[in-house]
């Protein structure tokens, strides 16, 4: 249940990632891997045993393929073509191809929105909060996911970027107009949303929501400064009872 504010909050601002916060974004790629492990099992190789390699390898290709299209089912190919070295089966081309098809099947569709992610955001803008969506990825991407999203309207910034960096995040609270004192940073991610926020001064809301294991890497770096929600539903009433 939302809280009752009886008045506003000006000069106050909540800045929102995306992907996995506002919207289910790995259930995609869940959805394309199990196509891809679904073709390798047909090929004569061991599921569970390419899984492990290829989210191994997908952590460690962030280094030189970043977070672009290519990255993930390159990935999958990649532990699909080493497994068949390592067993001494012969690599099928044909197998690597649909393999690659299978995984590039994460970004055909549109993730679905958290429940309360548009009542959540409704509710802070009524009460005076400014608000912004900081996104990291590729743009085209980023910016697809966001207008599908239907929530583009819901915030006064919106800025997609490379990684999100304190000085990335200052940006954002620059272009808002308030100070880090004065803001909330909510996301998924301790490595990507939390610690850059604590280290620009922020305010900020942990949610422990499905993620992948890059993004997972930080996650025993939570301290007291860290506030732990279940879900973007939960943000009002966090905010409620630590500014009262």
């Amino acid at each position: 249940m939302l809280p009752i504010w009886r008045s506003s909050s000006p000069n106050k601002a909540v800045v929102f990632d995306g992907d996995d916060t506002l919207w289910r974004t790995e259930q995609l790629y869940d959805n394309a891997r199990s196509r891809a492990r679904n073709i390798v099992v047909a090929g004569s190789i061991d599921g569970a045993e390419w899984e492990e390699l290829e989210r191994k390898i997908d952590v460690e290709n962030v280094a030189t393929l970043g977070f672009g299209f290519d990255r993930f089912p390159t990935s999958c190919v990649q532990a699909y073509e080493e497994l068949c070295v390592r067993s001494g089966t012969q690599i099928d081309p044909w197998i690597s191809s649909q393999v690659r098809e299978a995984a590039q099947s994460a970004f055909e569709s549109d993730p679905p929105l958290v429940p309360g992610a548009l009542e959540t955001l409704v509710f802070l803008r009524d009460r005076g909060f400014r608000l912004a969506l900081l996104s990291k990825g590729v743009p085209e991407l980023q910016f697809r996911r966001i207008k599908s999203s239907g929530l583009e309207n819901c915030f006064d910034v919106i800025k997609v970027v490379i990684e999100k960096t304190p000085n990335a995040i200052r940006e954002v609270l620059s272009l808002l107009g308030v100070s880090a004192k004065s803001a909330w940073m909510v996301g998924n991610s301790m490595r990507s949303d939390i610690l850059p926020a604590i280290a620009a001064g922020m305010h900020v809301i942990w949610i422990k929501s499905h993620t992948w294991e890059y993004e997972r890497a930080f996650d025993h770096m939570s301290d007291s400064r860290v506030i732990v929600a279940e879900s973007v539903e939960q943000v009002p009433e966090i905010i409620s009872r630590q500014t009262k």
